[in-house]
């Protein structure tokens, strides 16, 4: 039997500004594009971790999604504790957690 757990609450995380600025292509028509910019915004949003595999495993990836957050795109996020381990900055991003629960 497969345990699971779930790691969910509200927090807070960086994201990459976007602006927008024109360009004129060689036709002549001038067209809007979008270009990531250096600056970040903190933002303040809800997201969730669920977790499933072997105790130990779901142990450990507990123990990292203390430190890092959901992904702002994916706020709800189902992985396996092994492959959570293994890649980490693939399902989340640096931030702080406001709120946090777990259930199992």
């Amino acid at each position: 039997m497969v345990k699971k757990i779930a790691v969910y609450g509200s927090f807070e995380t960086k994201v990459p500004l976007k602006q927008r600025y024109w360009k004129k292509r060689r036709d002549g028509i001038r067209q809007r594009y979008w270009k990531r910019t250096r600056r970040t915004k903190t933002v303040q949003t809800e997201g969730r971790y669920e977790f499933h595999g072997k105790g130990r495993d779901l142990y450990k990836a507990v123990a990292k999604a203390c430190q890092i957050v959901p992904k702002t795109r994916a706020r709800y996020v189902d992985v396996s504790a092994e492959e959570s381990l293994n890649n980490p900055e693939k399902y989340g991003s640096e931030g702080v957690w406001i709120e946090k629960d777990v259930l199992s």
